[in-house]
């Protein structure tokens, strides 16, 4: 399932592979994505920086 908040922020929730919990954040000039892993769920927040 995806949600979108406002232009520059999505959501996105979906299965894990597997139940460890963990926690990665990357970014680049435009783009920051966090991933939170806990139980068998993934949330992915996607922020978009830029015009």
């Amino acid at each position: 399932m995806t949600l979108t908040l406002t232009p520059s922020i999505t959501i996105r929730f979906r299965c894990a592979a597997d139940n460890a919990w963990r926690m990665i954040r990357t970014h680049t000039r435009r783009l920051s994505i966090v991933s939170m892993s806990f139980l068998s769920m993934e949330v992915l927040v996607f922020k978009y920086h830029g015009k």
